[in-house]
């Protein structure tokens, strides 16, 4: 089959100026006759459709071009794609939930803070000690897909309140008593478990605050004032 470019657009149902454009681009090899003019073999159909899935699922020229010249494996591209896709949904669904409440009595200037409050707010506080990798960890709220009003509310309160100085000060002062207790054997050493629940008990409400915050937000069972 030997197609010229206004016939490939036809039966690949696209404008001559998209076949010449990735024809320019190398995705879409061709020969040239004696006048100049481009022509196509009878594979460059099924290329043009697998260049246009491609396309329509978001896919970049570069990787379309890795794929067609099977430097990459269709499976690979679909397999990175749909993992990419899945963490754009769930930033949208996080989006829809904080918006529809935050909407009606938060600024844009808060809104713009929340993503990053959390994490500079564990970081500041709790610092790089490997020590609390864990606890940090057990102390990052994660808004579910399907959050609903209550649990995008305490997201906001949770927001509002991790940017208060002396807040962030007294968890300083607590993690700071977690280390002179009990030092590397904070971790593994039973007998303290009553000196740690003490040292919980006088922290600041605030504290307490934050860890019911935490678990209406994870979907947790609410702490009791003496969790931490």
């Amino acid at each position: 089959m030997d197609l010229s470019i206004g016939e490939l657009a036809r039966r690949a149902r696209l404008s001559v100026k998209t076949v010449r454009y990735y024809s320019d681009q190398g995705l879409l090899p061709s020969r040239r006759t004696a006048a100049g003019h481009r022509r196509y073999d009878g594979t460059a159909v099924a290329r043009l459709d697998l260049i246009r899935t491609l396309r329509a699922l978001g896919i970049d020229l570069p990787t379309v071009r890795r794929v067609l010249d099977q430097e990459r494996s269709l499976a690979d591209v679909a397999t990175a794609h749909a993992e990419a896709l899945a963490v754009q949904i769930r930033t949208l669904r996080l989006r829809h939930a904080v918006l529809t409440v935050a909407a009606r009595r938060h600024s844009p200037e808060e809104l713009e803070l929340m993503n990053t409050l959390i994490a500079d707010f564990l970081s500041s506080t709790l610092g790089d000690d490997p020590n609390f990798a864990a606890m940090r960890q057990n102390l990052t709220p994660v808004l579910p897909d399907d959050a609903d009003a209550v649990q995008v509310g305490a997201w906001l309160e949770l927001a509002a309140l991790v940017q208060d100085e002396d807040f962030r000060a007294a968890v300083r002062r607590l993690a700071a008593g977690y280390r002179r207790i009990a030092g590397d054997a904070l971790w593994h050493d039973p007998e303290l478990r009553d000196r740690l629940s003490s040292l919980r008990d006088e922290a600041d409400p605030r504290w307490h605050r934050y860890l019911e915050l935490l678990a209406v937000i994870n979907g947790w069972a609410a702490p009791s004032r003496m969790a931490g």
